[in-house]
């Protein structure tokens, strides 16, 4: 086995900082070492993942400090921008060089194309068979590229990416829109991975096979060496031990208020004996000024001395609570958002789906089910939840949703931008009086600077809590909860958030997730699954 300190360093980043233009700092006195063991970056969101993956990879330089790279690195956005005129040879960046293979072969070859070239005679044909295997045998190098669904895209940018066989391959984020079969794919790929491998991502199952995490925290960068099921372990033990020091720091602080309240009335009263002391003190009267400074004087050294020591109290327990790191608190719904056993929640009769007429889908549920859909990419799991939604029509067949429910897709479409939450949620009429629903949402950490901003300008994280609070806390709230993908751009802290809040949800729900774990943790009591053209319901 290699030894992991022996490996070469590919990237080293020595006191670096970033700073934005204006003047904040987002990433502050950081020193790493990539090498060849894969690494996941990991972090609440605005810790900079994304930032300190493009400043690796030279798409951002830093403002001080220092970045050294000894090998080629190739990176992979989370957003792919996709012009009208580029086709799959122009997304994987083979574009060039196979067009100087094809004037080759015509015998129309410039001056350029043996440097274009160089030594990827096979170009073209490790192309077509990395597509093949990716599952888009179907795709040619000249198929536009706008004509791609996000997770084709996704795996045309990786196979882009991998055929530039980089030393440093860095992924931000990339099982963001695969299904099942194209994240098994990515995950096959990986493992055939023989460069450096940097995944900034917060898919739990990617991240297990990874040999490294770094955490980025207000207090920098925390490196642990294994996999994420490993990392979790060693930062809940810390964790842990800083809610235990913090614990120790307040008792500490306590203890010693009460030690210096009791100092503090002893000294008073001596200083009250030696002023009256000296009042009385058959001395001169310059000796007894003397004598009533002095006891002023050592009360005034004393109470100094007691306020230095409050203060070093009061900072040893900010920088304990400091090092623990906020929990999301879990979101609670109103009561009127359950669902009794037996209440009808939905009636699917023959229903066609548009895109898929062949296929007809007949469901009955009641009670607070919870419902997890799965199957392949353009199956149609995203059209039945805006079936569902009424933001869609079936071709045929009756559709009938009996409880109110609301749809929240991973764009977050049932906000409205523009607005702040307090006004959306006034407008839907919300049953909260204004201080019971400030008093929520701070509780969400939500504070009051964010809760009146418009909606758009929040994170992502933020953004999914106030898309919860607009679905549950209007004056008719949902009961049945219509979940795409909502988990896509957020931390992990923000998912493992969001699985508490729907563990804790009374309603029903029915939700398309290709993350494994976040539809473990939700425990679904149904699994409705696209398989032999057809949707097939079975109890989980």
């Amino acid at each position: 086995m290699t030894d992991v300190n022996r490996l070469p360093v590919l990237v080293s980043l020595q006191h670096m900082c970033f700073q934005f233009a204006n003047g904040e700092t987002l990433l502050d006195n950081l020193t790493l070492s990539i090498d060849h063991t894969p690494t996941g970056i990991v972090g609440r969101n605005g810790r900079g993942k994304t930032i300190l993956a493009q400043l690796i990879t030279g798409l951002l330089l830093p403002s001080s400090g220092s970045l050294t790279r000894t090998g080629t690195v190739a990176y992979v956005a989370q957003r792919v921008e996709v012009m009208p005129e580029d086709t799959v040879a122009d997304i994987t960046g083979t574009a060039p060089t196979l067009a100087a293979l094809e004037r080759m072969a015509n015998g129309t070859a410039q001056q350029d194309d043996f440097e274009l070239i160089d030594d990827r005679w096979d170009l073209a044909e490790r192309l077509r068979n990395a597509l093949d295997s990716a599952g888009l045998d179907h795709l040619k190098t000249d198929t536009p590229a706008d004509q791609l669904s996000g997770g084709q895209l996704a795996r045309v940018t990786v196979i882009g990416a991998l055929l530039a066989a980089p030393q440093l391959l860095v992924l931000d984020e990339p099982t963001n829109h695969l299904d099942s079969s194209g994240r098994a794919w990515l995950l096959q790929v990986l493992a055939n991975w023989q460069g450096g491998l940097l995944v900034v991502s917060h898919d739990r199952q990617l991240l297990n096979t990874l040999g490294r995490i770094i955490e980025l925290t207000p207090q920098g960068a925390q490196v642990y060496g294994g996999n994420y099921d490993t990392y979790r372990i060693h930062r809940d033990a810390e964790q842990q031990a800083a809610v235990n020091a913090l614990e120790h720091a307040r008792l500490e602080r306590s203890r010693e208020h009460r030690r210096l309240q009791k100092d503090h009335d002893s000294l008073q009263r001596n200083a009250a004996r030696s002023r009256k002391h000296a009042q009385t003190a058959n001395v001169d009267r310059f000796t007894k000024a003397r004598w009533k400074g002095a006891a002023t004087e050592i009360v005034s050294t004393v109470r100094s001395a007691h306020r230095e020591h409050k203060h070093t109290l009061d900072t040893q327990v900010r920088q304990a609570y400091e090092r623990i790191q906020d929990e999301t608190p879990t979101l609670l719904a109103l009561p009127a958002s359950a669902v009794p056993n037996g209440r009808q929640v939905l009636t699917l009769m023959d229903v066609q789906l548009p895109w898929l007429p062949a296929s007809r889908l007949n469901l009955h549920l009641a009670g607070p089910v919870r419902i997890a859909v799965r199957g392949p990419n353009g199956c149609g799991k995203s059209t039945l939840l805006k079936l569902l939604a009424g933001q869609s029509q079936p071709v045929s067949g009756d559709c009938c949703v009996h409880v109110p429910c609301a749809y929240i897709d991973q764009h977050l479409g049932l906000l409205d931008n523009q607005r702040s939450i307090v006004e959306q949620l006034n407008l839907l009429d919300t049953p909260l009086a204004e201080a019971e629903l400030r008093t929520r949402l701070a509780l969400l950490q939500l504070d009051a600077l964010r809760v009146t901003q418009p909606a758009g300008q929040l994170s992502g994280g933020e953004r999914l809590k106030a898309a919860m609070a607009v679905a549950l806390w209007r004056q008719t709230p949902a009961q049945l909860l219509l979940l795409d993908e909502p988990t896509n751009h957020l931390d992990l802290e923000s998912v493992i958030a969001f699985e508490h809040a729907l563990q804790g949800f009374t309603g029903a729900m029915m939700l398309v997730s290709h993350d494994e774990a976040f539809i473990r943790a939700v425990k679904p009591t149904h699994v409705l699954s696209w398989e032999n053209a057809q949707w097939h319901l079975e109890g989980a």
